[in-house]
């Protein structure tokens, strides 16, 4: 799923139910978020619950291509060891 623009409080909502959709089918998911352009934590805590989820559902989910916005607010909360990122390079459609 490609998620582009501002990742906040307004707009986390929509995001999350359409993860939450994904994640209902079982089928893996994979969240590009190179066209992100700012990410608060609202959004964060999209991914960390989806990451979550997924887990506890055996289903797979990761993001790929973190603008830098998002691979920075991962890291300012410590939350490197609990969200997936795909190493760079990886393509989104094909990762598992």
């Amino acid at each position: 799923m490609r998620v582009q623009g501002e990742v906040d409080a307004a707009t986390a909502p929509r995001m999350g139910e359409a993860v939450n959709e994904l994640l209902g089918s079982g089928r893996r998911v994979v969240l590009d978020l190179q066209r992100v352009d700012f990410m608060d934590l609202h959004g964060l805590a999209v991914v960390i619950r989806a990451t979550r989820r997924a887990r506890s559902d055996g289903v797979s989910f990761a993001i790929a291509r973190p603008a830098p916005c998002v691979r920075r607010l991962v890291g300012l909360v410590h939350a490197e060891a609990e969200v997936r990122i795909l190493p760079d390079g990886t393509d989104p459609l094909h990762a598992a």
